[in-house]
């Protein structure tokens, strides 16, 4: 052998144990490490049991099949535990958020608190994408979106920033319906008991499967059904429930825009998962492509119908493409989105 080929023959074997070792690394990455998954949402809620089930699956689909723990972080409406995985947490993978939706909508209206821009984390992955639709009690009076044109219906809301109050005006000003919204409620539990009471007429529900199965079994056919939300139809919801932005391109085409914003920012990503922005992209590939396996792992699929959670997941690289449009939209349709989402009467 040459002196020359001896020498390629050193680097090629170089070559080779080095990308035995990146490998053999990357097989390894999280051994020994602990996970923590962080929610911005209390114990108890629907984001808190989303969270605690994605946890219970993912560890064994990382590499080195780390230990993964939950942890609740409320405050804000998702902004501290969104600022503490841009800048309070390490940038390694070991913490992952499950946050709200409703945050997109806080950055496009330029509301501060957020240190970090959305589009700069980076996203893992959504469990569920879910239209809402807007329902009335068997007893209002508003049975279709055209009664709402013409009688007032009282809806629940848990503050003007919740999205139960900003579709409401959305509807009212894209539609000329007239919802009035009682922006005083703590939960969504608390819509239900005042419309049996008879003092709501609607609300908005987010999971129209498990929501009516919740429902005594004769009360679930009266239930009216009157718009739904998203960017498509929801094919978990009757086909007859019109789409906001079919009914705004037949009555008012000029806002069909901002009607299509609306239904991606809100309704597009439910359950979205992210880590922050300084996380190295080979490690942000580890974990998408950990989300992804966790998706189709049987034992988490018998556990999320077990708990009657609903799917329908999305890839990371799919939900930084929503990110990125949501935040992308030109200037005059997000200052169109503020208005007819703001309160009428601030």
């Amino acid at each position: 052998m040459t002196p020359r080929s001896s020498l390629v023959a050193v680097l090629l074997a170089a070559a080779v144990a080095g990308s035995t070792a990146t490998a053999v690394a990357a097989q390894e990455y999280y051994s020994g490490k602990v996970v923590t998954m962080i929610t911005h949402s209390n114990p108890g809620g629907g984001f808190d049991a989303y969270t605690r089930m994605v946890a219970r699956h993912i560890g064994k689909h990382l590499p080195g099949k780390p230990d993964v723990i939950v942890q609740n972080m409320p405050g804000g409406g998702g902004l501290r535990a969104l600022n503490h995985v841009s800048s309070g947490a390490p940038q390694d993978g070991t913490v992952i958020l499950l946050i709200t939706p409703g945050v997109l909508m806080h950055e496009v209206r330029g509301e501060p608190g957020l240190r970090v821009s959305l589009r700069k984390f980076n996203w893992i992955g959504n469990v569920t994408k879910q239209n809402g639709v807007y329902i009335t009690w068997p007893t209002s009076k508003v049975k279709t979106i055209e009664d709402a044109k013409k009688i007032i219906a009282h809806v629940g809301a848990t503050g003007v920033g919740s999205v139960n109050a900003q579709i409401p005006w959305a509807m009212n000003r894209l539609l000329g319906t007239k919802f009035k919204v009682i922006p005083t409620y703590k939960s969504a539990g608390d819509f239900d008991l005042a419309m049996q009471r008879g003092e709501l007429d609607g609300r908005n529900v987010t999971s129209y499967p498990s929501y009516m199965a919740g429902l005594p079994e004769d009360v679930r056919p009266k239930v009216n059904l009157l718009v739904q939300v998203g960017k498509e139809k929801d094919p978990a919801i009757p086909d007859h429930v019109p789409l906001l932005t079919d009914l705004v391109k037949a009555s008012n085409p000029e806002k069909l825009q901002v009607a299509r914003f609306i239904s991606l920012a809100f309704s597009s990503i439910n359950r979205p998962l992210c880590v922050g922005p300084d996380v190295p992209a080979k490690v942000v590939e580890m974990i998408r492509r950990a989300f992804d396996a966790t998706m189709k792992d049987p034992a988490f699929l018998a556990d999320a119908d077990k708990m009657g959670a609903e799917l329908a997941p999305m890839t990371g690289e799919e939900v930084q493409e929503v990110v990125e449009e949501v935040l992308s939209a030109p200037a005059n349709i997000v200052e169109e989105v503020k208005t007819v989402i703001s309160d009428p009467n601030p």
